[in-house]
């Protein structure tokens, strides 16, 4: 599945006109399931480890797991992202500015995450949402100008 969905990923920044070599990928999610923090036997990591073949930097946010474990268990280091107010920020001083979105993980806390905010995320131009688990309705995500996929 992480290579349909990188693949798919990718086929959706072109179509947004957005360069996929050093495209900035958000991933929502890294746990095995839902409102679980378990990141053990996570599949999220396999469209991740793709996502970077193509070059594609790759930011994850879960606030469900345990930052250290990540680090430790895939090497991955979970960001923070706040898009409450006028102006979404990011942790560890990076840039909340991202190309597309891939929402992994369908967690209730992130049930806040409008299509609007989630524009917000992508800046200027149109991005994309790779909504793997369905968890977003195509005419809201449309109507904010992201381009939409789903599993």
């Amino acid at each position: 599945m992480g290579k349909h969905v990188a693949e798919q990923t990718v086929k959706q920044l072109i179509q947004a006109d957005r360069a996929v070599k050093g495209a900035r990928i958000l991933v929502l999610g890294l746990t095995f399931k839902e409102n679980c923090p378990d990141i053990r036997n996570t599949r999220v990591v396999d469209i991740i480890a793709e996502l970077k073949e193509y070059g594609i930097e790759v930011l994850v946010h879960d606030p469900l797991a345990e930052p250290e474990e990540a680090r430790r268990e895939y090497g991955i280091e979970l960001v923070d992202i706040n898009t409450e107010g006028d102006s979404p920020s990011c942790s560890k001083g990076l840039s909340p500015s991202f190309d597309g979105i891939v929402w992994a993980v369908a967690h209730d806390v992130f049930a806040d995450l409008t299509p609007a905010r989630l524009r917000t995320l992508c800046g200027d131009r149109p991005g994309v949402l790779m909504d793997v688990k369905g968890a977003r309705d195509r005419a809201e995500v449309e109507a904010a100008g992201l381009r939409y996929w789903s599993l």
